[in-house]
């Protein structure tokens, strides 16, 4: 099967917490978190369509700078969600700059803010000097974004202020079965993102499909085609170490493929994890063991353990029972 969702670090375990995520065959991209960007390409940036603040410390947000020059031309949106106080955070780093020469650019920004049940929206339009506009808020039931082939869902949870978590959804896989392909003489080619699109979208079995001169019927295509579950990619980073949170972080990224967690203390230093309201490198563990998730990638470790980053991979393991961890010492 191959992966419709491609996520990786933009960062080492030791700098700011980001993860960009290729959406394969859609030439976009999508951020979890606004570190620091500056290893990502301008080809890398203009894709992305969606940011996921969990919160605005300056480690979490001070790449919204970076993102804003590289694609201030840009006529693609740029949607940003975060915790209660994200759209006061986009207006403040706007008015941080003069905007007098701008009004015939094409960028929109929309902001959207969670609190509680509830999701606030704010509009920030390049044409009327990134002046703030705010819409009428909505009900907020668990998904922030809602694409025509994967979801987005959000969840509350507490660093001393609130914060949030994410957890990407595809709600099916579409594979192609090459050697059906292969038995209908058919090439592949462009035209499978179309019948892909098609069957996400719901189209009418009737739907025409023109292949190699021949004219076929999504109801004859779908012999080529097969259903199986979706990819589940969760972030979880800066939550406080307390039952609470654990209670409502382990069922939500339940049955991720991959995890990214942050473990930013070793248990020996739980105290000061607790101080801190960080997770600890065997809780990180728990998560996913409880969870069972697929695979774990930690991410967001203290300084203080940059002389010894393998002792939070093996803490980690200790509590995951053997399963996949994934490290990433390169970066």
């Amino acid at each position: 099967m191959k992966p419709t969702f491609h996520a990786d670090p933009v960062n080492g375990p030791f700098e700011d917490p980001c993860v960009y995520i290729r959406i394969m065959r859609e030439k976009r991209a999508l951020l979890f978190d606004l570190g620091d960007l500056g290893k990502l390409g301008l080809g890398s940036l203009m894709k992305i369509t969606d940011a996921f603040v969990t919160h605005t410390h300056i480690d979490h947000f001070i790449g919204f700078d970076f993102i804003l020059r590289g694609i201030l031309r840009r006529d693609v949106p740029l949607r940003i969600f975060g915790p209660e106080n994200i759209i006061g955070c986009v207006e403040g780093k706007l008015k941080g700059y003069t905007w007098n020469l701008i009004k015939d650019y094409p960028l929109k920004i929309e902001a959207f803010a969670i609190r509680d049940n509830r999701i606030a929206h704010a509009s920030f339009h390049a044409g009327n000097n990134f002046t703030r506009f705010d819409h009428p808020e909505a009900e907020f039931q668990g998904t922030i974004l809602r694409d025509s082939f994967f979801n987005i869902k959000g969840l509350v949870l507490s660093h001393q202020i609130p914060v949030m978590a994410y957890s990407l959804e595809e709600k099916f896989h579409i594979n192609i079965n090459k050697a059906a392909l292969s038995d209908m003489e058919l090439p592949v080619g462009p035209w499978l993102s179309d019948l892909k699109k098609a069957v996400r979208e719901l189209a009418s079995e009737n739907t025409i499909f023109e292949v190699s001169g021949r004219q076929l019927s999504l109801q004859e295509l779908m012999r080529i085609v097969t259903i199986t579950r979706g990819q589940k990619i969760s972030y979880v980073t800066d939550i406080s170490p307390t039952e609470e949170n654990m209670a409502k972080i382990i069922p939500f990224v339940s049955g991720s493929d991959l995890l990214f967690c942050e473990a930013y203390f070793l248990d020996r230093d739980k105290d000061r994890a607790f101080e801190r309201r960080h997770l600890t490198a065997s809780l990180a563990g728990r998560i996913a063991k409880e969870a069972q998730v697929g695979g774990l990638e930690l991410m967001h470790f203290s300084p203080k353990y940059r002389q010894c980053a393998e002792e939070l991979y093996q803490e980690a393991m200790r509590e995951f029972k053997g399963e996949r961890i994934i490290a990433n010492p390169q970066k």
